[in-house]
């Protein structure tokens, strides 16, 4: 990552090259942040405008930073804060706000001014967090090493559901639209050694199609409710 060099531009250009090449996370240096992949399931027709997409940004990119490792930290802070914005938006609607304390401007400028070798560690998992919140939250939290996660949960309900999620692939509107490839889709869906580095882009592609499927069967939303303008004609001669 060190001899590397490059600009942010040549960055983008590369990663459109290699948009079809999968690793495990951490496998290669992020250099400007993680490269940018699409799944196996993904088609060819997506690959090809993807690339096409990040060619066009790689002539006008402009990095947040001049230094290759603070451009991928701020990044990585502005893609936090949107997914907590689509989160308290989405909550609110529904009757449950929500607070992001920890995308406050005062937070993230006091983690921009501390030493890179002090916010990550080998020794420490999120030293930054568990130092802020000793005292604030039981040991065991402060003091453990990884991150947990629900792979278990995850592969019990792609078991639970194969025979539906092979009926989502039969009739898939990311299919339909040229955006996934059918016969991949289905053995990534129903493959049972799927990789745990997968499951973030599988998720991904089952709510989009989830999404898709509901925006079908409801275009108008629910929470719309119809009007009928012959009850209140409106006034075209009006000024």
């Amino acid at each position: 990552m060190l001899l590397g060099g490059g600009s942010h531009s040549a960055w983008l250009t590369a990663a459109a090259g290699r948009i079809r090449e999968r690793t495990a996370p951490g496998s290669t240096p992020p250099t400007w942040g993680l490269r940018p992949f699409l799944p196996a399931w993904a088609s060819a027709q997506a690959a090809d405008q993807l690339a096409e997409l990040l060619r066009s940004a790689a002539e006008q990119s402009e990095p947040l930073a001049a230094d290759p490792g603070r451009h991928a930290w701020m990044h990585q802070m502005r893609e936090g804060g949107r997914g907590a914005g689509l989160t308290k938006e989405a909550t609110t609607a529904d009757g449950l706000p929500t607070d992001s304390p920890f995308c406050d401007d005062a937070v993230l400028n006091a983690c921009l001014a501390v030493r890179p070798e002090a916010a990550r560690t080998p020794w420490t998992y999120k030293p930054l967090l568990a130092t802020a919140m000793d005292g604030l939250v039981p040991a065991p939290l402060v003091g453990r090493t990884t991150k947990d996660h629900a792979g278990s949960d995850w592969f019990s309900g792609l078991k639970a559901h194969r025979r539906l999620l092979g009926e989502w692939t039969d009739t898939s509107h990311l299919v339909a639209a040229g955006i996934a490839d059918e016969s991949a889709l289905r053995h990534a869906l129903l493959s049972p050694g799927l990789n745990i580095y997968g499951a973030p882009a599988l998720e991904n592609t089952l709510s989009t199609e989830a999404w898709l499927r509901d925006l079908a069967a409801h275009p108008v939303p629910a929470y719309l409710t119809p009007h009928d303008h012959r009850e209140h004609p409106v006034d075209t001669t009006a000024h």
